[in-house]
């Protein structure tokens, strides 16, 4: 396998200009580069590749076989490292082909999913978003620090030095019932829950890394007789027995909309739950990565407010 280390890169900007132009002056120009300069990079590429490369003809330089199979690959490989240069230097969403993947544990990550989606779509048509909206994310450290996930929306921090925290909202709490359940009503209490049993999510992590709001529930010692791995069965069985669940008021509207739950508030005062945006701090200066962190944040913060606004008013 050839040894990489051994050439200088600048070569093949010499080598892809000889090619497109057919003589070692027209190459020179576009590279500013004297002519002599430019003679001497090729005799250094010819020994490197072991072929002359470019044979003269009366209409100038004409690529050898050799020359031909490898320009296909130096011209992909040398257009790429422009636009990625170009991108890191001046980043044009509306021009740009980055690819970011987007991790929101929180319950909203599939509604989240789809509105930012159709946000970068009205400014940047060509950027590629992918999302995973698993409720348990295995790996999220990891896979921000590798850069395979950009972004992550949750309400665990990640309190480790190399990672930014931003908070987005606060988020709360409510007391979710499906409609015609006769034992639940507004003026319930906590003694009356006390009696009632529950569906709960499964606990993430250890209970000193959670926040405060869900300890303060854990202490509660509700009765939970069912527990399930993602927040958006929570609701699902809800509707469909008399289990009650706690859930995040930003889904209020969905709730009582789509799966005609009563929402009701909580008997007793808990503090918010933080929403979080999660990044790794080696994206921090990234241009694109700025821009989506923006955009991520007026359209969830404005999503969020939109909601827990809404549930503001139905409860008052």
């Amino acid at each position: 396998m050839f040894n990489l280390r051994s050439l200088d890169l600048n070569l093949l900007t010499v080598f892809e200009a000889i090619y497109e132009l057919g003589t070692v002056s027209s190459a020179a120009d576009r590279l500013a580069l004297s002519q002599s300069a430019t003679s001497h990079a090729l005799a250094r590429l010819r020994e490197a590749c072991n072929d002359e490369l470019f044979v003269r003809t009366r209409l100038g330089l004409s690529p050898t076989p050799v020359a031909k199979e490898m320009y296909p690959a130096i011209n992909k490989a040398l257009d790429s490292l422009r636009a990625t240069l170009t991108e890191a230097s001046s980043f044009d969403p509306a021009r740009s082909k980055r690819q970011f993947r987007i991790s929101i544990p929180h319950p909203m990550g599939p509604f989240y999913a789809l509105f930012t989606r159709s946000a970068v779509a009205a400014m940047a048509p060509d950027i590629s978003l992918s999302f995973d909206t698993v409720t348990l994310p295995v790996n999220l450290e990891n896979d921000l620090r590798g850069g395979i996930i950009d972004i992550a929306i949750d309400w665990l921090p990640i309190e480790l030095g190399q990672f930014a925290n931003k908070k987005l909202f606060d988020d709360r709490l409510v007391l979710v019932v499906r409609n015609g359940n006769p034992s639940v009503n507004a003026e319930v209490t906590m003694e009356d829950l006390g009696k009632r049993e529950f569906v709960s999510l499964h606990r993430r992590g250890q209970i000193e890394s959670t926040p405060t709001t869900i300890r303060e529930l854990y202490k509660l010692g509700l009765n939970v007789v069912l527990y399930v791995s993602e927040l958006l069965e929570v609701p699902t069985l809800v509707a469909s027995t008399d289990l009650l669940g706690i859930f995040p008021a930003s889904m209020a509207p969905l709730l009582e909309r789509r799966l005609g739950l009563r929402v009701l508030a909580l008997p007793i005062e808990l503090p918010g739950v933080p929403i979080y945006m999660i990044w790794h701090q080696t994206r921090s200066n990234d241009a694109a990565h700025c821009w989506l962190r923006e955009l991520v944040v007026a359209e969830l913060c404005r999503r969020a407010f939109d909601t827990l606004a809404f549930d503001t008013l139905q409860n008052s």
